[in-house]
């Protein structure tokens, strides 16, 4: 880890400190959600003051700032299993979409490259002008690209008549 990348991620390295996240944040949720959205967004003004309020609301409840918290600190147990497989490729159709304006995301990896070593064939839409939020930055595009992916495979599944869905009721 270099200078550059710890600035940018102090958050992993903070939200894996058992306990210690959730006593400096509890009852100070929208101070944190702030910063975060302001610096995560390309447009730092994107969320209203209602929307904000939304969001305190919501991780204000008991235990969701755990839960935001424990998907960091699972990221030790996701590394060993992507150490332990990474000889296996995901088989499975892939989309891969991220924000390409987002400073610790898009612009300091490469996406394309990261994705190429775990996904047999990976499928990419990189989204300009988008932070890491893109659900939230650009929801109407989000929404077409994954209507499109899962159309796609619908059809794909549909078309494909020796092969039957895992959900499927026939046998």
């Amino acid at each position: 880890m270099n200078a550059e990348i710890a600035r940018g991620h102090w958050f992993f390295i903070f939200n894996n400190v058992p306990d210690l996240p959730e006593a400096l944040i509890t009852g100070r949720e929208e101070v944190w959600l702030r910063f975060i959205f302001s610096s995560w967004t390309y447009d730092p003004q994107l969320f209203t003051p209602d929307e904000i309020a939304e969001y305190v609301r919501a991780y204000s409840k008991p235990g969701a700032l755990r839960g935001a918290f424990s998907d960091y600190r699972s990221g030790r147990e996701d590394v060993e299993q992507d150490e332990a497989d990474k000889d296996a490729l995901i088989a499975c159709p892939t989309l891969v979409l991220w924000g390409e304006d987002f400073a610790i995301g898009g612009k300091m990896w490469n996406f394309r490259e990261i994705w190429r070593g775990m996904v047999r064939n990976p499928e990419f839409v990189s989204i300009a002008q988008c932070g890491h939020l893109p659900h939230e930055e650009h929801p109407e595009r989000v929404n077409a690209e994954l209507l499109r992916f899962l159309d796609a495979q619908r059809d794909r599944i549909g078309s494909d008549s020796s092969s039957h869905s895992p959900y499927s009721t026939h046998s």
